[in-house]
């Protein structure tokens, strides 16, 4: 009743050693490439700089992987290990990736990493990028550097890159409670700059204010010179030139200080250092209302040849530049005019002498020069001042005292 049953045995026995008798099993080569991170999130990265991330590519197969390119879809992420390119991973090895994402204009970016391999299949393996571009603040600037008093001061905050759509806000803060700012401000979309308001309270005494903007990792500052409304003292000139000047002879010179502020200004003190120069008709201390002014005039009378050199030191209440330096100069020279004339060639009686007489820069009213009665036909002025014209006329006087009519006019001028 089973005749056929050992055949069919022996059939199935047959089968299996042809399934079975190729000399053990051969086993699937998996040679699988692993990356992790599965995505990258590099959030805001400033533009102008760059944000920097791990991959680990590792070889969970049994057969060694070569990695030939990484590639990207978006110039602003790269790969800072190409170089190493082509790499062989050994089985159970780890390759590591730095994936940098370098943003040049603002808002958000994504890109795929794409890992080629020479795995049978051929295919890339990836994983997906993203960043956002974040403008930098470059430069605040206000259109004064120092404010006096209580004002409103306008400030500028630029961006190195246009900002994206929505706009961007930028922080602001003030190291200074007496400059009020507000908290941020937006710059437009498309636009790489924006003004502000800052309001400025008096301040009792000089100090500087610190003005920041930031926004993400960038930063930077503005310094602001906060000067109290009070009182305030300038002058017209910042030195005096006497030029040349004879010796002994005086020569006046005036600057003219007032009080620019909003404050009346006390003069204490104005004092002088050089040779030959004084102050002439001032009395200290003096008191200066808003808009008055006061001049000082200073002399200089050389009594040596040569230069000199000095200053005038005004000591006040101002706030700023409590005390102000003038400069003074002037060079004393030895001027003099001689007069020679002829005696006259008939005369009624004995001369006895003659009176010299002199009238300045063409003035009509002449000036008696000598008292005593000149012997000879000669005589020096040595009263002359430099940059002066003067006209000179001589009288002869005889026995009884009658003097003769002036002689003709001889004009000299002084360099």
């Amino acid at each position: 009743m089973h005749i056929n049953t050992p055949g069919r045995i022996v059939a199935l026995l047959f089968l299996f050693s042809i399934l079975c008798g190729c000399g053990g099993v051969q086993l699937k080569n998996t040679n699988t490439l692993s990356i992790t991170p599965g995505s990258i999130a590099f959030g805001n990265a400033t533009v102008g700089a760059s944000a920097t991330a791990n991959v680990a590519l590792q070889n969970k197969g049994l057969a060694a992987v070569q990695v030939s390119q990484l590639t990207f879809g978006n110039s602003a992420f790269s790969a800072l290990s190409q170089s190493a390119l082509p790499a062989t991973i050994a089985p159970g090895a780890i390759f590591n990736v730095t994936v940098q994402f370098s943003p040049t204009a603002a808002g958000p970016l994504t890109s795929q990493l794409e890992v080629v391999t020479n795995q049978s299949s051929g295919a890339a393996t990836g994983i997906g990028l993203s960043g956002t571009g974040v403008p930098a603040v470059t430069s605040l600037a206000c259109n004064l550097s120092s404010i006096s008093g209580s004002g409103t001061v306008v400030c500028t905050v630029t961006l190195n890159a246009a900002a994206a759509s929505g706009g961007l806000t930028v922080n602001l803060s003030s190291s200074d409670s007496a400059v009020n700012l507000p908290s941020s401000v937006t710059i437009p979309a498309n636009a790489t700059s924006a003004q502000f308001n800052a309001s400025v309270t008096t301040v009792s005494s000089a100090q500087s204010a610190t003005l920041t903007a930031s926004v993400g990792g960038s930063a930077t500052t503005f310094a602001l010179q906060l000067v109290p409304n009070g009182a305030t003292l300038t002058f017209n000139a910042t030195n005096i030139s006497f030029g040349t000047t004879a010796l002994n002879t005086p020569l006046t010179q005036s600057i003219v200080a007032t009080a620019s502020g909003t404050l009346p200004v006390s003069i204490g003190s104005a004092t002088l250092s050089g040779a030959g120069f004084t102050i002439v008709g001032a009395t200290f201390p003096i008191t200066l209302n808003p808009g008055q002014s006061i001049t000082l005039n200073v002399q200089f009378d050389p009594k040596a040849l040569g230069a000199s050199t000095g200053q005038l030191s005004v000591s006040s209440g101002a706030l700023t530049n409590g005390t102000v330096v003038i400069s003074l100069s002037g060079t004393g020279v030895a001027f003099e005019v001689e007069l020679t004339w002829s005696a006259p060639s008939e005369s009624a009686g004995t001369i006895s002498g003659y009176r010299v007489y002199r009238s300045t820069g063409g003035s009509s009213a002449y000036q008696l020069l000598n008292s005593n009665l000149a012997q000879q036909t000669t005589y020096t002025d040595t009263t002359v001042q430099g940059g002066q014209v003067y006209d000179y006329v001589v009288e002869s006087v005889d026995g009884v005292g009658d003097q003769s009519s002036p002689s003709n006019t001889t004009t000299v001028t002084v360099p």
